[in-house]
C-alpha cells in the first residue's frame, strides 16, 4: 500500500499538464503512457456530463485526435508493463540471460518472434496482460455508452440543438491531429517510469481485477491510483484468440527487454519493432475515418457525442479487445 500511495502522490505532484516532449528512462514506459494519456481523458469523460458545445469538442479532440500507431503501440507496451511482472516468467528471462548471456537471449529474441513466449511462464505473463486489456475494453464500452446516451438526452437542451456552423472543419481538425498524435502527458511519463509503479502494474494484471485507469484522470486536482486489489477476485483466465497469436509474442518480447532493463540504443529497433502490432492499428486507423465520417455528417451538437461514443471509445475497446478469449 504504501509504494501504491507513493505512485499517487508523484501523480499529485507532477499534475497531468499538457502534453509535452519529456520522456522517462524506459522507452516502454513512455510509449505506454500515451496510452494512458487516453484512458485519462476517458475518465474525464465518463465522470463529467456534457454541458456545453466547448465540452463536446473537447471530449472530441481528446478522444478522438490520437494517432492509430502511437496509441496502438501505447497499447502493445502497456500490455508488456503488465506481463512483466509475472515472477515466473521474470526469473526464466534471468535465468536464461544468466546461463547463456544477454547477447544470446536476444538473438534468441530477434531470430524467433515466438521464442520469448516459449519461456516458463510466458503464457500464464501474456494472460494477465490480456485480463487487464479485458478490464480496459469493459471500461471503454461503459463509458462509451454514457456518452451515446447524452446524444438523446441532450436533445431537450436548447444549446444541444443548435446547428453546428462548420461540421468539415471539425473533421478536417480532427484528421490533423489524428495524423501528428495527442503527447504522453508529464505526469504520467513521469508516474510511469517511478520504480513503484511496478506494485500498481503487479494488481492491474489480476484476473478480475478492476481497470488501472478507473480513478486516473486527466482534468481532476488530486489524482488517485487505484488502491491494492482484494483478494477473492473471480474471473476466466484469458487465452489469445486463435489468429491473434502473433500479438501475445510481440506482448511477451517487449515483456522480456523490460526484465532485462535493456531500453540502450543497441535495443531501439528491436524494441520499436515488437510494438508495431498491423492489425490493431489498422483497426485503430479505421475508427479514426469512422470518427471523422460521422462528426463531417453531422448537423446539431447533440449528434456528436454520438461519433465519439461509438467511434472514439466504443471502436478502440473492440480493437483491443479482439485478441483475447
Amino acid at each position: 500500500m504504501k509504494s501504491i500511495r507513493m505512485i499517487g502522490a508523484a501523480l499529485v505532484g507532477f499534475g497531468l499538464v499538457a502534453g509535452v516532449n519529456a520522456q522517462g528512462k524506459d522507452p516502454i514506459s513512455d510509449t505506454a503512457a500515451v496510452y494512458a494519456t487516453y484512458q485519462s481523458d476517458v475518465t474525464d469523460v465518463k465522470d463529467k456530463p456534457l454541458s456545453s458545445a466547448g465540452d463536446i469538442d473537447h471530449a472530441l479532440n481528446s478522444l478522438g485526435g490520437h494517432n492509430p500507431d502511437q496509441l496502438s503501440k501505447g497499447w502493445i507496451a502497456y500490455s508488456a508493463l503488465i506481463a512483466s511482472q509475472n515472477p515466473e516468467y521474470r526469473a526464466a528471462v534471468r535465468d536464461i540471460e544468466s546461463f547463456y548471456g544477454r547477447e544470446a537471449l536476444e538473438t534468441g529474441m530477434r531470430n524467433d518472434v515466438r521464442y520469448a513466449r516459449t519461456l516458463h511462464g510466458g503464457d500464464t505473463a501474456v494472460s494477465a496482460a490480456l485480463s487487464a486489456t479485458e478490464a480496459d475494453s469493459r471500461r471503454l464500452s461503459t463509458a462509451a455508452a454514457y456518452v451515446k446516451e447524452q446524444a438523446y438526452s441532450l436533445q431537450a437542451s436548447g444549446w444541444a440543438k443548435a446547428k453546428i456552423g462548420n461540421s468539415g472543419s471539425k473533421a478536417r481538425k480532427l484528421d490533423s491531429s489524428q495524423a501528428s498524435g495527442i503527447p504522453a502527458k508529464l505526469g504520467l511519463l513521469t508516474a510511469m517510469n517511478a520504480p513503484d509503479f511496478d506494485a500498481v502494474l503487479v494488481q492491474a494484471g489480476n484476473t478480475g481485477a478492476p481497470s488501472l485507469w478507473d480513478n486516473v484522470s486527466g482534468a481532476a486536482g488530486a489524482i488517485k491510483i487505484p488502491a491494492a486489489v482484494t483478494s477473492g477476485l473471480t474471473g476466466n483466465r484469458k487465452r489469445v484468440k486463435f489468429g491473434k497469436e502473433p500479438v501475445a509474442d510481440q506482448i511477451a518480447t517487449l515483456a522480456a527487454y523490460r526484465v532485462l532493463g535493456a531500453s540502450t540504443e543497441k535495443n531501439a529497433s528491436q524494441i520499436s519493432s515488437a510494438m508495431a502490432e498491423r492489425e490493431t492499428k489498422g483497426c485503430l486507423n479505421m475508427a479514426n475515418l469512422n470518427l471523422q465520417q460521422c462528426v463531417a455528417a453531422a448537423n446539431q451538437q447533440y449528434e456528436v457525442p454520438f461519433c465519439i461514443g461509438e467511434h472514439a471509445l466504443s471502436d478502440v475497446g473492440k480493437c483491443i479487445g479482439g485478441v483475447y478469449q
